[in-house]
């Protein structure tokens, strides 16, 4: 007897923080000791095996994520380059395919025996975290439908991009995303060659009063590469500035995203200059009084958005204090003298803890929708002086906005930062 079918297979770019599950079905399930084999590989590596007893319908189900998991890391774009970046660049370490290998193991003549890799299949997961709910939002369950992820492979005009951002509507427009001149910031997307070549990421520029000022290209130096499957490209003004002059189908010189461009909108182009994606677009915006904060988040499609805060920011910081109590040191001579300045507690420990409450301007009800992306997050940096700072933790207050309900409000949260600050100890 072996395994006689495989019901269950999942498709390929799963989320890899949800369930990843195979079933397998075997006519031996009657033998003594009987268990399911589902080893998972890494290339030719076997890196784990699960045995699982047949369920009283005589199935096997194993969910691998767990394993998965471990292997999977996420990709920042590098900034502050100053035109040598690259246009498009991989994320390596947000995506890798493994090999389910299905076998089974029974008694044979009083000994347990193993016949393994009877049926092999093969998955390919990425840095995605759905939620099981949240209104209009793609969840978990969306993904289970036949094919749905080719929304995010396919070459159509509504191909989507590895966010739930705000998109934007035309030049100038209200509803676009706003960034300003030096801000860094990349937008993601899943990459299947079969059939969906992208070559080209286009940038159109326009000035104030919605008149295309040039329309760029990059190229896709990747795209040959079949084993590619997540890529990022610059989004915002700064990491757009720095690319490599190199990277881009016609002759350019940068800055692309200068003072006089007021708006400009991305999208991706196929090998005949098809537009083969959504469009995304922004508004370049000045803010003058308040220093800008800028956040970059690991989002629950596996990419990284980026957010401004510019209203006023304040810096805080709580401090833990832990003291032991001796006597004072006052005796000289055998002779005691009191003194105010004597300590009968000594402070031994002192840890700072920097907090930052950020104010964001008006938004609308989508972009008020999308942050709640931001405070679950559990990747976060601040964006200060060409670096990033690592956060520790968010908190921030959240209700769903409706837009028949609500008009105006702004999100105010409070950042922890990832390290403490400590001071002399005695």
């Amino acid at each position: 007897m072996a395994i006689t079918n495989v019901p269950n297979i999942p498709e390929n770019y799963r989320t890899v923080y949800d369930p990843i599950e195979f079933v397998a079905e075997s006519g031996a399930t009657a033998n003594t000791r009987f268990k399911y084999l589902f080893d998972v590989y890494d290339g030719a590596s076997q890196i784990a095996r699960l045995k699982v007893p047949a369920d009283p319908n005589t199935y096997g189900r194993a969910d691998i994520h767990g394993i998965c998991e471990s292997y999977i890391f996420t990709n920042l774009g590098v900034i502050n380059t100053t035109t040598t970046a690259d246009g498009f660049t991989d994320n390596g370490l947000s995506y890798k395919e493994f090999t389910i290998k299905i076998g089974e193991e029974y008694d044979v003549a009083g000994v347990l025996t193993q016949f393994a890799d009877q049926e092999t299949e093969t998955v390919i997961v990425f840095n995605g975290s759905l939620p099981n709910y949240r209104g209009s939002v793609v969840n978990f369950y969306d993904w289970q439908v036949t094919n749905y992820y080719q929304n995010y492979t396919d070459n159509t005009i509504s191909r989507k991009w590895l966010t739930n951002a705000p998109k934007g509507s035309g030049a100038n427009k209200s509803d676009n995303q706003s960034v300003e001149l030096t801000d860094e910031g990349w937008v993601y997307l899943l990459y299947d060659h079969s059939g969906n070549p992208v070559t080209d990421a286009q940038y159109t520029t326009y000035n104030s009063s919605g008149v295309l000022i040039a329309t760029y290209q990059i190229d896709n130096n990747v795209a040959s590469l079949t084993d590619k499957k997540m890529l990022k490209i610059p989004s915002a003004p700064n990491s757009i500035n720095n690319i490599n002059p190199t990277e881009f189908s016609f002759a350019t010189v940068q800055p692309i995203i200068s003072s006089s461009v007021a708006s400009y909108r991305i999208l991706l182009l196929d090998t005949i200059s098809t537009v083969v994606s959504e469009e995304i677009w922004f508004n370049v915006d000045s803010e003058c009084r308040y220093e800008t904060r800028r956040l970059e988040f690991l989002n629950s499609l596996g990419g990284f958005d980026c957010f401004n805060f510019t209203k006023v920011s304040r810096i805080s910081e709580t401090v833990e204090r832990k003291y032991f109590k001796q006597n004072a040191d006052n005796m000289a001579s055998g002779v005691i003298t009191y003194a105010l300045s004597d300590k009968e507690k000594t402070q031994y420990y002192t840890k700072g803890t920097p907090k930052m409450k950020l104010t964001s301007d008006w938004i609308s009800v989508d972009t008020f929708n999308w942050l709640v992306e931001l405070i679950e997050s559990p990747e976060i940096y601040l964006h200060e002086n060409g670096s990033r700072i690592a956060i520790q933790n968010i908190e921030g207050d959240w209700e769903q906005k409706l837009s028949t309900a609500d008009t105006v409000f702004n999100l105010e949260v409070t950042l922890e930062f990832s390290m403490d600050n400590y001071r002399q100890r005695f």
